[in-house]
C-alpha cells in the first residue's frame, strides 16, 4: 500500500471567525484507503506560517512517494532523512502527515488509531478548557459555569503576552485567585504563564505568598520561565510546594529526556504537532512513564480532525488528566465530524477505523483554497 496523490488546502478567515491558520492533508494509497492530517500554527514556535508548513509539506510528501503506508519504521526513517534539512518549525508539517499514516493504518486494520498506538486504557476522558477573561469577577464566573456544566480542567492565562514584573503581577494575582475561590478543591487549575517570567525568583516569591495564607492542592503552574531554561524550572520544582508543568519545552523525545536528566518537571503537556506527530508524542509518553512524569493532553487543533488525533493518543496515557481538545471550529463550519463526543464534561472516543472522523467536502470547499 503506497501514498500516490497528495492534496492539502488553507483554511480562510470569516467574518466573525478568529484566523484560522491550518493545513488540511488527504493521502490516498493505490488500494484506495485515505488517511487525513492536519497541520495547525503553533505561534510559539519560529517559521510557523502557513506558507512554511505548505513547504515543507511537499518536501515530505515527496520523501513518502513509495513507501509502505503500513510499515511505521520505514515511514519515520523517510520523515527523519528529510527533516534534517529542515527548520524544526517542521515539526507541525510532519504531524499531519503522521496523523494521516495513523488514520489509514487504522482504517485498513479495520481498528481505532488508539489501538495502533498500542491500545487504550479508557474511552473516557476529563475535559480542561482555559479561561481568557480579563477581569477577575468574569473569570470566576466562567469557571464556575464550566464545572458546573462537569468542566475538570481549568487552565487560567496570565501574562497576556507581557513580561511579568512585580509592577504589573496584581490583576493576574487576582484573576488566579478569583478562580481558585470559585471552584472545589477536585478541579485541575493550571496557572498558565507562557515563558512570562524572567527570573525564577520572582515567580517563586509570587506563588509562596499566593500560598501563604491558603494551601490550594489543586494548582500547578505552567512553564513560567524561557522554554530553554530547564535549570530554572527544576529549582521551582524543588523550592514550590506545587507540580511544575512544561509545555513549550516539549519539542521531541530528545528534549524530554533533558528535561528527565535535569528533573525540571513534575507533568508535561504533550501536543501532537509541536512534537511532529502521533509516533514521537506516544514515545514521549514512555519516556515520561517511566519517569514517573505525568503526561497532559494539550492539543492546537483547528478542526475536529486534530483533536480526534489528540482524543486517541489521550486515550492510551495510564493515568489519565483532563484534556485539552483546543479551540475548534464552530459547528457548521468545522469540515470533519465524528470522533468522539462530548457529554457531560467528558470525552468519549468511538471505536470508528482510524481517527474515527468524517470529511465534510461542502464545508471544507467553502473553507479551503486547493494549492
Amino acid at each position: 500500500m503506497k501514498p500516490v496523490d497528495v492534496g492539502s488546502g488553507t483554511a480562510e478567515p470569516l467574518p466573525g471567525i478568529p484566523p484560522v491558520d491550518s493545513v488540511i492533508l488527504l493521502v490516498k494509497t493505490d488500494s484506495s484507503v485515505v488517511g487525513f492530517g492536519e497541520a495547525t500554527e503553533i505561534m510559539s514556535l519560529p517559521a510557523h506560517s502557513t506558507s512554511g508548513l505548505l513547504d515543507r509539506l511537499r518536501i515530505y510528501t515527496s520523501a513518502l512517494i513509495g513507501a509502505d503506508a503500513l510499515n511505521l519504521n520505514e515511514i519515520n526513517r523517510r520523515l527523519d532523512k528529510a527533516s534534517k534539512e529542515l527548520h524544526p518549525a517542521c515539526q507541525a508539517a510532519r504531524a499531519a502527515l503522521d496523523m494521516a499514516i495513523y488514520d489509514i493504518i487504522g482504517k485498513s486494520r479495520e481498528v481505532p488509531a488508539c489501538i495502533v498506538l498500542g491500545g487504550a486504557y479508557h474511552n473516557q476522558m476529563e475535559v480542561l478548557m482555559t479561561l481568557s477573561e480579563d477581569l477577575p469577577e468574569q473569570n470566576a464566573v466562567a469557571a464556575k459555569s464550566l464545572t458546573d456544566r462537569g468542566i475538570r480542567g481549568l487552565r487560567v492565562n496570565m501574562g497576556n503576552g507581557e513580561i511579568l514584573t512585580d509592577q504589573n503581577i496584581e490583576p493576574e494575582r487576582q484573576k488566579l485567585m478569583a478562580v481558585l475561590e470559585s471552584v472545589g478543591p477536585e478541579i485541575q487549575i493550571d496557572a498558565c504563564a507562557n515563558e512570562s517570567w524572567t527570573d525564577a525568583g520572582q515567580v517563586r516569591s509570587f506563588f509562596t505568598s499566593l500560598l501563604d495564607d491558603t494551601f490550594y492542592g489543586n494548582l500547578s503552574v505552567e512553564q513560567p520561565l524561557h522554554h530553554l531554561d530547564l535549570k530554572g524550572h527544576a529549582e521551582l520544582r524543588e523550592s514550590l510546594p506545587i507540580p511544575i508543568i512544561l509545555n513549550e519545552s516539549v519539542l521531541s523525545p530528545q528534549t524530554v529526556m533533558q528535561i528527565v536528566h535535569s528533573a525540571a518537571a513534575d507533568r508535561i503537556i504533550l501536543n501532537v504537532h509541536r512534537v511532529g506527530g502521533l509516533s514521537a508524542a506516544r514515545q514521549i509518553a514512555d519516556i515520561c512513564e517511566a519517569a514517573a512524569i505525568d503526561v497532559s493532553i494539550g492539543a492546537v487543533a483547528s478542526t475536529t480532525l486534530g483533536a480526534a488525533a489528540h482524543v486517541h493518543l489521550a486515550s492510551t496515557i495510564r493515568d489519565p488528566l483532563p484534556v485539552d481538545i483546543g479551540d475548534r471550529l464552530p459547528s457548521g463550519l468545522d469540515p470533519f465530524s465524528g470522533g468522539f463526543e462530548i457529554v457531560d464534561g467528558h470525552i468519549i472516543l468511538g471505536d470508528e477505523p482510524g481517527l474515527g472522523v468524517e470529511l465534510e467536502e461542502d464545508v471544507l470547499r467553502g473553507l479551503a483554497v486547493v494549492v
